[in-house]
């Protein structure tokens, strides 16, 4: 069964360069690997440009993903590369990111 993921991510504005390079460079191929793979249905990284949390000197991201199911999730969390962008990116959030998944009911 398909899983949709959404997170929000928050960097220190002076983090955000480092944040989208370290994630072009490490992320984004494992995507795209998943994808071809087809354990990836979509992903996407968005800056936020207004919403109800804004922070001075924060940006805020939008993750989405829709991947096939849960284990798919599940290798996705667990693999090695993805573990060693994590190590690096946490350090330039200054809160946790907030994390949701489940089933979709709807979809088009």
């Amino acid at each position: 069964m398909p899983q949709t993921i959404a997170i929000i991510l928050r960097f220190r504005e002076a983090e955000v360069d480092n944040f989208e390079q370290l994630f072009g460079a490490e992320v984004y191929p494992l995507w795209q690997e998943f994808k071809a793979q087809g354990r990836l249905i979509t992903a996407s990284l968005t800056p936020v440009e207004d919403g109800s949390e804004m922070q001075d000197g924060v940006r805020d991201y939008i993750l989405h993903l829709e991947l096939m199911g849960m284990e798919d999730h599940h290798a996705f969390d667990t693999d090695p590369r993805f573990i060693s962008f994590l190590k690096k990116a946490r350090p330039l959030q200054p809160a946790e990111a907030k994390v949701w998944f489940g089933e979709p009911r709807f979809t088009i």
